[in-house]
């Protein structure tokens, strides 16, 4: 399965990216980065981007293969 994961500029915008999603139906997980500070946003459909584009929602994104 394909993970793609949305970097988020602040911890506000991640909850209002996982509130627009949830909303819709759309599965998706807030995650603490790994590297330096911030938040990202686990997707699994490349969907849920053109949503958060649409409601003006900024993130950097960044796709990651899962076996």
């Amino acid at each position: 399965m394909t993970e793609y994961t949305a970097e988020m500029p602040s911890y506000t915008y991640a909850m209002k990216a996982e509130k627009l999603l949830k909303a819709r139906g759309i599965r998706c997980e807030i995650k603490r980065r790994e590297e330096g500070c911030g938040y990202n946003i686990c997707l699994y459909n490349k969907t849920s981007f053109e949503i958060l584009r649409k409601n003006g929602i900024p993130f950097k994104l960044k796709e990651t293969e899962e076996s």
